[in-house]
């Protein structure tokens, strides 16, 4: 196991997630000791359908998706990691297995925390643990959002839903994911996302500055228009 530098530097990998910042010395070497770090290319795997979830994994930076195919290998994005963001804190307490395939979608590196040391953690510390629960919930609202998002028929809307909902999880007007990735995640074809963006840079919802870059001109109008 290669001990993750990068968690113990400030500013870097653990230091940027709200969940462990308020932690003890003690408890905070403990999770230190035990964490290791991987970097993945564009992609490459991260974990497949099938694997064991044993690790919470913290991403550091870049992207990573989880998906599925369906039988006739057409692919169904999940969600969408960025920076911050930690995979599999549903399993701390449970064996469970991932159900989704994960991949790079561009470089991005990782840090994989064992699961007993944070359950050890939880059990002891309240705080910690409720944070854990905001987590959690946050994890549950998300999903909620997404499957009213896929619920919407209009493409149109189906697609402002989806940039309005990306702004709002990332903190950021600027969407960085591609055609391809923004067509998979809400189940339309790359051409109508294409279509549909230039309809609403038109209206001017939006302003396409790359073929993976969405700047958000007004996420109120947005908002309006999907009636959040």
């Amino acid at each position: 196991m290669q001990m993750c530098k990068a968690c113990q530097a400030r500013g870097n990998c653990l230091s940027k997630i709200n969940l462990f910042k308020e932690l003890g010395v003690d408890q905070s070497k403990s999770i230190y000791l035990t964490a290791d770090h991987k970097d993945y290319h564009k992609g490459e795997s991260v974990f497949s359908f099938g694997d064991p979830i044993d690790k919470l994994i913290i991403l550091r930076y870049g992207k990573i998706k989880t998906s599925t195919y369906d039988e006739n290998g057409r692919e169904s994005i999940r969600k969408i990691y960025v920076q911050g963001d930690i995979i599999g804190e549903d399993s701390i307490f449970l064996d469970k297995s991932y159900q989704v395939n994960g991949e790079a979608i561009e470089k991005a590196g990782i840090c994989q925390i064992d699961k007993i040391t944070l359950r050890n953690i939880l059990v002891k510390d309240h705080d910690f643990s409720l944070k854990m629960i905001k987590s959690l919930s946050q994890r549950v609202y998300e999903t909620e959002m997404m499957l009213e998002i896929l619920s919407i028929k209009d493409s149109y809307l189906r697609l402002a839903a989806f940039l309005a909902y990306r702004a709002r999880i990332t903190k950021n007007d600027v969407i960085e994911l591609n055609q391809e990735n923004i067509a998979s995640s809400i189940n339309i074809t790359r051409e109508t996302v294409s279509r549909k963006l230039s309809e609403l840079e038109k209206e001017g919802f939006i302003e396409n500055q790359s073929y993976k870059k969405i700047k958000i001109k007004n996420l109120s109008n947005l908002n309006k228009l999907i009636n959040l």
